[in-house]
């Protein structure tokens, strides 16, 4: 019995160094930049389009630890931007945020306009897909920046599909002409077959030119034969061959390529993407009069939307988290404090010195200051508007518009409790903005008791009284 026992535990030892020696060999192995950007371009890109997440996350993190190990930065950023691009993917926007700031540090180190560009790009579709449309565009314009300073022409395709990204954030905001020629830049520089049907939409929509659309279909059908069949690719494009179909009054044949697109998004992890068909699958059943799939298909619509709106919303958002994150950057020593306020006081006290002085000189100067005040409290009105009318519809943008043109106040909120949920400041916007407990109940779809009770708890969160009037505590708290 101890025999068999000492065996047991001898071969478990021997196993596991044979394991360690496996490893050791692995990593100690030396390779060449070609081979490193090889695996993390060429076969991670195969991954990426065949939706294998697990396979392309433990290839780039063994090639990240190989980088390291050989010091080449390129191969350890390239890395974590391939696996922000996964995370990203799959809705995990938090774990992607998380990867393109390690890359983003690293990234200050190297000057590479091609490694440039491939951060900036994703940093634009990461916050097109959480609903930053503004920050989406900087970003891409950024990408664009540095593709175009790209020397090697390989590595300069990926100037595709940064113009094919502006095409669809410029779609989102109705800028639909200028969509046109980003997608053509796009297809000028690389086709591919998402590249040919978006262009084959846009004609087939805004201009009723079937003859176009179907010309662009075919390309994108024909680039298809020549890939492997579960890709990103192929589902994107069988989406909108469904919408082609339907046009032309095909439904059933439309319903196929709608269900195969699911299919091909679903292996390939595009979850994000399966909303919009389903929505399409409910409203083509609607139209052969089939109720009971309609209805499933609907309900399969809203549940999945309410789900990736939930995992949106978990993720913290991108604005809010930089400022608690400069909140959490601010643990300076008293000393350094000290030294910066003298500095300040001293600043202060020579400006006010030279603003004194020089005070009938600059007349002229503040009216023009006035002036300009004017004309941004002019264009602040109207984004006021514009806020109010997402508040209305119950937009899940509203937070995030809100937040972009009044920053203070979501600043001071979570000063007073870093705790606050999304629920909990978009309802604080809507009083600062001055809707009534019924107007807010109105437009939320909630009962006027319900929002009375929300407000008891907020009064909790926020540790003020009853006797203090909400929307005057908000207005106070953003003016100072």
């Amino acid at each position: 019995m101890i025999r068999a026992t000492i065996k047991r535990i001898f071969q478990f030892l021997m196993l596991v160094f044979a394991c360690l020696s496996v490893f050791t060999v692995l990593f100690s192995q030396n390779y060449t930049p070609g081979q490193i950007d090889n695996a993390l371009i060429t076969k991670s890109e195969n991954l990426r389009i065949r939706g294998q997440k697990n396979e392309l996350i433990v290839l780039n993190q063994k090639y990240i630890t190989i980088s390291k190990n050989q010091n080449y930065l390129k191969g350890e950023i390239l890395g974590y931007i391939n696996i922000a691009n996964m995370y990203a993917t799959i809705g995990d926007y938090k774990n992607s945020f998380y990867y393109l700031q390690k890359a983003e540090k690293k990234i200050k180190k190297i000057k590479n306009a091609y490694l440039s560009a491939k951060l900036y790009q994703e940093y634009g579709q990461v916050n097109y897909v959480i609903g930053l449309y503004i920050k989406a565009l900087k970003y891409n314009a950024q990408a664009i920046y540095y593709a175009k300073m790209i020397s090697g022409q390989k590595e300069k395709e990926i100037l595709s599909g940064i113009y094919a990204n502006r095409a669809d954030f410029l779609h989102n905001i109705k800028q639909d002409d200028s969509s046109l020629i980003y997608l053509h830049k796009a297809l000028k520089i690389k086709s591919s077959p998402v590249i040919n049907s978006l262009i084959a939409d846009y004609y087939m929509v805004y201009e009723k030119n079937t003859d176009s659309s179907s010309c662009y279909l075919n390309n994108a059908l024909t680039l298809l034969h020549k890939m492997n069949y579960w890709n990103i690719q192929r589902g994107q494009t069988y989406y909108y061959y469904g919408n082609f179909l339907n046009k032309n009054k095909e439904h059933e044949k439309a319903l196929l390529y709608y269900k195969k697109s699911v299919a091909i998004l679903e292996k390939t992890g595009r979850v994000y993407n399966i909303p919009q068909l389903y929505k399409k699958i409910s409203s083509t059943y609607g139209v052969l009069n089939d109720e009971a799939e309609e209805k499933e298909y609907l309900e399969k619509y809203t549940k999945l939307k309410d789900s990736l709106n939930r995992v949106s919303n978990e993720s913290v958002n991108t604005s809010i988290d930089e400022i608690i994150k400069e909140k959490e950057s601010e643990n300076i020593s008293k000393k350094t404090i000290f030294l910066v306020y003298n500095i300040v006081v001293f600043c202060l006290i020579v400006v006010l010195f030279f603003v004194y002085s020089h005070y009938q000189k600059n007349k002229n100067i503040i009216k023009q200051k006035e002036l300009e005040t004017d004309v941004l409290k002019e264009k602040l009105n109207h984004s006021c508007d514009f806020i109010i009318d997402l508040a209305k519809k119950n937009d899940p943008n509203f937070l995030n518009k809100f937040q972009e043109v009044y920053p203070d106040f979501v600043r001071e909120l979570l000063t007073i409790n870093s705790n606050l949920s999304k629920s909990d400041l978009t309802f604080c916007a809507m009083i600062w903005l001055g809707f009534s407990s019924k107007e807010i109940a109105q437009y939320t779809f909630v009962e006027h008791r319900s929002v009375q009770n929300k407000k008891h708890r907020l009064r909790k969160k926020i540790n003020i009284s009853s006797d203090v009037d909400l929307y005057l505590f908000f207005k106070n708290l953003s003016d100072e």
